[in-house]
């Protein structure tokens, strides 16, 4: 229903695109440049449901969102590929800006996980533990129904969602455990309502409630750390951040693309399928 709903949208909204590029941005990936990641999409199984430029698209990384924002700004690219979940958000906060494009991953989907160093799988397990458990317990897909669904109005609206609590979730809590060890997490805020930083820079976003929950269930502290997007690996390899939170692309069923060398992750708690492509209305 949201899916012909959206496309149903799509198709009102503004004419084929004269532009003679199509040059989209994107957040970095870590192991791969933008020509193998624009290789990877021609050869990936997907479904367009909307593209208003005929040409293929050619990508160029940004380590943050909002740097992604000035050069689209700029007239360096002209459009910026953000997932369906953050473009939603973005829309409702910028009318200015209009979708362009509409691709479906379902057979290569984008997954979000956690991300530690090699040698620290100690926590990585325990992680995948409390992950497991909020799964079966229910707590999972309730935070997804907060941190997500309730911050997307026209999303809300669509399903008739009604409850006002429900639109302004409440600040995420991190419990604070005396003596206990203290990990060190870094947010990134480049993908609100998911991974969202607040004006006054405390992290309220879904990442931030599932990272609560976990160490509020493992009894352990939390310092949060608020980095690029592209400093990730760095943060990890340095010993600098023992968590950070990741945006891994799977390809077929095995392949990972965006993991370097010296990185695990946890198992994915969160699936991305659906991307927009977001341009300036006068361009």
């Amino acid at each position: 229903m949201r899916k012909i709903f959206c496309l149903f949208v799509l198709l009102l909204v503004c004419a084929s695109s004269a532009s003679a590029s199509h040059r989209v941005g994107m957040l970095e990936r870590l192991n791969v440049t933008p020509e193998e990641f624009s290789k990877i999409v021609d050869n990936s199984e997907h479904v367009v449901m909307m593209r208003n430029n005929p040409e293929k698209p050619t990508f160029s990384f940004y380590k943050s969102i909002t740097q992604m924002i000035m050069a689209l700004n700029a007239g360096e690219i002209d459009e910026m590929l953000l997932p369906e979940e953050t473009a939603d958000y973005f829309l409702n906060l910028h009318p200015e800006y209009l979708i362009n494009c509409v691709v479906i991953t379902r057979k290569s989907p984008f997954l979000l996980s956690f991300g530690f160093k090699a040698d620290n799988k100690e926590l990585a397990d325990s992680f995948n533990k409390a992950l497991a458990e909020m799964k079966r317990d229910g707590t999972l897909i309730t935070l997804q129904g907060k941190y997500i669904l309730g911050s997307n109005t026209a999303m809300m609206e669509e399903m008739a969602i009604t409850d006002p609590n429900t639109k302004t979730p409440d600040p995420v809590v991190f419990r604070k455990f005396d003596g206990a060890k203290e990990i060190k997490a870094a947010v990134t805020g480049d993908m609100p309502p998911i991974d969202y930083i607040a004006p006054d820079g405390s992290a309220e976003g879904f990442n931030a409630a599932i990272l609560a929950e976990i160490c509020g269930r493992l009894g352990l502290n939390v310092k949060l750390q608020n980095i690029e997007s592209g400093a990730r690996a760095a943060m990890l390899s340095s010993g600098r951040s023992d968590v950070v939170f990741w945006f891994e692309h799977r390809r077929g069923s095995s392949a990972l693309l965006d993991v370097p060398e010296g990185v695990i992750l946890s198992e994915p708690y969160y699936e991305f399928d659906t991307f927009y492509h977001l341009k300036k209305a006068d361009n």
